[in-house]
C-alpha cells in the first residue's frame, strides 16, 4: 500500500499479536496538522482579532481595595476579661459581618452620605451610548414625576443596587481580614467608594454598639435596683431569724457547732489519758514480787529510789554468790548477804506499792474527767439536735440571701461595663489598609485576554479541523482506494489548470481531410508536455493497463468517471496519446452520446461517428479523424440527431458490431464513456470491453459510494482507479511523498 497512516489502514495492516511501535500516532498527528494548519491558524487569528477588538472597545476599570479586620477579640480598656470564643463561632461571626458589608442598607447609606445621585461620574457607569442619549433626552424633556420623594427613593434604591454590583467583598482565606473592593472606570471614584463603604460599616458598628449599650444600661440600672432591694431583704430575713431562734455565730461559724467541736476534742484527749493511766496501773500490778529486782519496769527506772535499791540488791547478791562459793551457803557472811537482799526486796516492793497508789489515783481522776466531758457533750448534742429544724430554715434563708447577693453583684458589674461601653464605644472591626487610587487598570487584562483569545482560537481551530477531518470521507491516497474498493490505484494524476480549450500554437483542425488540431490543450498534455508529472502519470496508467490485460488482438479500454466533472474525458484523451506515443496504433472513441464533450473539442464539424458505424450507415475509415503529430486516430460520437438516441446505438447487436470493428482495426482502443453515476451506459458496455479505468476526483467521493459504483460496473472488468486532479502540494500531508511513475505506484501497492 501507499505510505499513508490511517486508522483503518493500521487495523488492516498491523499483524495480530504485535504491538504498535512507540509514538506510532505521531506521524499521523503531524500530517493532520499539516493538512489543517490553515483552519487552525485562521481560527486562532480570528479569535485573537476579536480579543484585540474587545481590548480596543472595552472600558478600562480600576479596582481599589480597603482591608478590614473583624476583631472579635477586640481590646477594650474597661473590659476586665477578653471575649473567649471558639473557631466555629468566630467563623460564623466573620461571615455574618461579610453579609452585612454586602447589604443593601449599607449601600443606601453610602449613596446618601456621598450624594451619589448627583455624582455624574457615578451615574455614567455602565450607561453606554444608548443610555447616555436616553438620559440626555430625558433631561431635555424635563421628565417630571407625580411624587418627588417617591422618585428620589426609587433613584436611591437603583443607585444602591448599582453600587452593590460594583462592590466585591472577599474574605482572605479563614482569617478575620475582609477586603472591600470597588471597580469603576475612575480610579479616584473607586478609592472613594471603597473607603466610604468601609467607614460606613464602622459607623454602623459604632451606632449599633452605642444603641445596644444604652438600652442595656437602662435595663440593667432598673434591674440592679430591684436586685439590690431583694438582696437586702433576704439578708435582713436571715438576721431576723437568727435573733428569733437564738442562733449565735462567730467568725468560725455557729457557736453551738464550735462548742461541739471543742468538747469532742477534749473528750478524745480524756479518753487517751484514761487509757494511758490504766496501762501503767496494770503493768505495776502485774509485777512478780519474787522477781522485783530482775523485772523490767520502765517506770522504776525513772525513779531514783528504786534505781539505788536495785543497785544495792545486785551488789548484795554478788557478795552472797561469792561468799557461798568460797565459804559455803551457811557462812555468816552469806547469810547476812541474803538477809540484806530480802530487806532490799521489801524496800523495792514498798516503793512500787507507793507508785501503784499514785497510778490508781491518776486513773480515777482521768475517768472522772472523761465522764464529766461525756455528760457535757451529750447535753450539748441533745440541744443541737433539738435546734436542727431551726438551722434548716436558716440555711435556706442564707442560701437565698447569697444567691441574691451574687446576682446583684453580677448585674452591678455588667451595668458598670455597659455604662463604659456607652461612653466609649469600640467597633468590632478596624481598617487595616485604606484604599488608594490605583495606578493601573485591572480590567481588561491585556495579556490575559490575548492569551485566552489565542488559546481559545487554537482550541476552536483544532475543533473545526477535527470536525472537517471527520466529515472529509473522500479518497485521497492509493491505500484508501485499495481499502475502500479492493482495487489498486493506477495513478495520482496532478491537477491541470484551465478548461478544455485550444491555445495558440500548432495547426488548426481540417474537417475536409478529417485532421485533428495540434494546438496545445489539456487533451494533448502527454504530447505537449512529455516530461510533466501529468504525462508520467498517464504513461504509468498505459503500462499498468497493458500488464493487466494481455490479449492477442486489440486492447479495448473504457474510461468512465464516477460522476460528471471528474475528468474522465481528459484522462481518456491523454491515455490514448500515451498509447500512440509508445508506437501502438491507437484509436480514441467518444461514446458519451448524451454529452459528447470530446467530440465538441476535437471534431465539432464531423460528418459521422460511432453511432453511424454501429448502425452500419458508414464504415470506420470514413469517420475517423487523425492526429498528424502523434498518429492518434479519433472516432467522434455521432453526427446529426443520432446522439440523442444512445439506447438505439448501444443496443446489443450494434454495440457488438462497433466493438468488433474497433478491435479489428487497432492495437489500442480507448473509449470515453459517460459517467457511471448518471446512467447505465458504461455498465452495459463493460461486458464488451477488455477493461475499465474508473476516474474519480481526488477527495471528491466517499469510499462507500465508489464501492457501490464498482459493484455496478463489475469487479472483473475494472483495471483500477485513477485519482484525478490531485493537489500535489498536499500529498505529503496524507503520507504520500511521490507519485506519477508506474514503478513507484506498483511498489507502493505491493507494499
Amino acid at each position: 500500500m501507499m505510505n499513508v497512516y490511517h486508522p483503518s489502514e493500521a487495523l488492516a495492516t498491523q499483524p495480530l499479536g504485535q504491538e504498535p511501535p512507540p509514538f506510532h500516532w505521531l506521524p499521523a498527528m503531524l500530517r493532520f496538522l499539516r493538512r489543517r494548519w490553515m483552519t487552525i491558524v485562521g481560527s486562532a487569528a480570528a479569535v485573537s482579532g476579536l480579543a484585540m477588538l474587545y481590548l480596543l472597545v472595552a472600558t478600562q476599570l480600576y479596582i481599589a481595595t480597603t482591608s478590614l479586620l473583624i476583631d472579635i477579640r477586640r481590646t477594650n480598656p474597661f473590659r476586665q476579661q477578653p471575649i473567649i470564643a471558639d473557631s466555629q463561632y468566630e467563623n460564623v461571626w466573620v461571615e455574618s459581618q461579610v453579609t452585612m458589608l454586602r447589604s443593601g442598607g449599607l449601600a443606601r447609606q453610602v449613596v446618601r452620605r456621598l450624594d451619589l445621585l448627583n455624582d455624574p461620574s457615578f451615574n455614567g457607569i455602565g450607561r453606554g451610548i444608548i443610555g447616555t442619549i436616553i438620559h440626555v433626552a430625558g433631561g431635555l424633556m424635563g421628565r417630571t414625576g407625580s411624587d418627588g420623594e417617591a422618585d428620589t427613593q426609587r433613584r436611591e434604591i437603583i443607585a444602591a443596587e448599582k453600587l452593590q454590583k460594583l462592590i466585591t467583598i472577599r474574605r482572605i482565606g479563614m482569617t478575620a481580614v475582609v477586603e472591600v473592593s470597588v471597580r469603576t472606570p475612575d480610579p479616584v471614584l473607586s478609592a472613594r467608594l471603597s473607603n466610604a463603604v468601609a467607614e460606613g460599616y464602622l459607623q454602623d458598628q459604632l451606632a449599633i454598639v452605642s444603641a445596644l449599650s444604652s438600652q442595656a444600661s437602662n435595663w440593667l440600672r432598673a434591674r440592679t435596683a430591684e436586685l439590690r432591694s431583694e438582696a437586702v431583704a433576704a439578708d435582713r430575713a436571715v438576721q431576723d431569724y437568727k435573733a428569733r431562734a437564738n442562733i449565735l455565730e462567730t467568725d468560725k461559724g455557729q457557736f453551738a457547732e464550735q462548742q461541739l467541736g471543742e468538747l469532742s476534742t477534749q473528750l478524745s484527749a480524756a479518753r487517751a489519758r484514761v487509757a494511758d493511766a490504766q496501762s501503767k496501773f496494770d503493768r505495776i500490778r502485774s509485777l512478780n514480787t519474787d522477781r522485783l529486782a530482775d523485772a523490767t519496769m520502765p517506770e522504776a527506772l525513772e525513779n531514783t529510789v528504786i534505781v539505788g535499791l536495785r543497785k544495792q540488791y545486785l551488789d548484795a547478791r554478788r557478795r552472797e554468790s561469792e561468799w557461798s562459793g568460797r565459804f559455803g551457803a551457811n557462812h555468816a557472811a552469806a547469810v547476812n548477804a541474803r538477809n540484806e537482799m530480802a530487806e532490799l526486796q521489801r524496800s523495792i516492793q514498798n516503793e512500787l506499792n507507793r507508785i501503784s497508789d499514785t497510778y490508781r489515783g491518776e486513773l480515777e481522776v482521768a475517768k472522772a474527767t472523761e465522764a464529766q466531758i461525756g455528760r457535757q457533750l451529750s447535753e450539748l448534742a441533745a440541744a443541737y439536735a433539738a435546734a436542727n429544724s431551726d438551722r434548716i430554715m436558716l440555711r435556706s434563708l442564707q442560701s437565698s440571701a447569697d444567691s441574691y447577693r451574687t446576682i446583684y453583684e453580677n448585674f452591678l458589674q455588667r451595668h458598670t461595663q455597659a455604662v463604659q461601653d456607652q461612653s466609649f464605644p469600640i467597633p468590632e472591626a478596624r481598617i487595616v489598609t485604606a484604599a488608594q487610587p490605583p495606578l493601573k487598570h485591572s480590567h481588561p487584562q491585556t495579556i490575559l485576554v490575548l492569551a485566552v483569545g489565542m488559546v481559545l482560537g487554537f482550541v476552536v481551530g483544532i475543533g473545526l479541523a477535527v470536525m472537517r477531518e471527520l466529515l472529509d470521507r473522500g479518497l485521497r491516497t492509493p491505500a484508501q482506494v485499495k481499502l475502500a474498493t479492493g482495487h489498486d490505484c493506477l495513478a495520482l494524476v496532478p491537477w491541470l489548470p484551465g478548461r478544455l480549450r485550444v491555445t495558440s500554437g500548432g495547426s488548426e483542425a481540417e474537417p475536409a481531410v478529417r485532421q485533428l488540431a495540434t494546438q496545445p490543450s489539456a487533451l494533448r498534455q502527454v504530447a505537449d508536455q512529455p516530461d510533466s508529472p501529468f504525462a508520467e502519470a498517464l504513461r504509468g496508467i498505459a503500462l499498468r493497463t497493458t500488464w493487466r490485460r494481455r490479449t492477442h488482438g486489440g486492447l479495448v479500454i473504457g474510461c468512465v468517471a464516477s460522476q460528471p466533472g471528474d475528468g474522465a474525458t481528459t484522462i481518456a484523451a491523454n491515455l490514448a496519446q500515451a498509447f500512440a506515443e509508445s508506437g501502438h496504433s491507437t484509436l480514441l472513441v467518444d461514446l458519451d452520446l448524451r454529452q459528447p464533450n470530446l467530440t465538441r473539442a476535437l471534431a465539432p464539424q464531423n460528418a459521422g461517428g460511432a453511432a453511424e458505424v454501429a448502425e452500419g450507415a458508414m464504415q470506420l475509415d470514413q469517420v475517423v479523424w487523425r492526429d498528424t503529430q502523434t498518429g492518434l486516430h479519433f472516432l467522434p460520437a455521432a453526427a446529426g440527431r443520432s446522439a440523442a438516441r444512445p439506447a438505439r446505438v448501444l443496443a446489443p447487436g450494434r454495440a457488438d458490431r462497433l466493438v468488433a470493428a474497433l478491435r479489428a482495426g487497432y492495437d489500442r482502443v480507448v473509449i470515453d464513456l459517460p459517467p457511471s453515476g448518471t446512467n447505465a451506459d458504461a455498465g452495459a458496455l463493460a461486458e464488451l470491453l477488455d477493461g475499465l479505468v474508473l476516474v474519480t476526483s481526488w477527495g471528491g467521493l466517499e469510499g462507500e459510494a465508489l464501492a457501490e459504483l464498482i459493484d455496478g460496473l463489475g469487479h472483473d472488468k475494472l483495471l483500477g482507479v485513477v485519482l484525478n486532479r490531485v493537489q500535489t502540494r498536499r500529498l505529503k500531508s496524507y503520507g504520500v511523498f511521490s507519485h506519477g511513475s508506474a514503478r513507484h505506484l506498483g511498489a507502493q501497492a505491493r507494499a
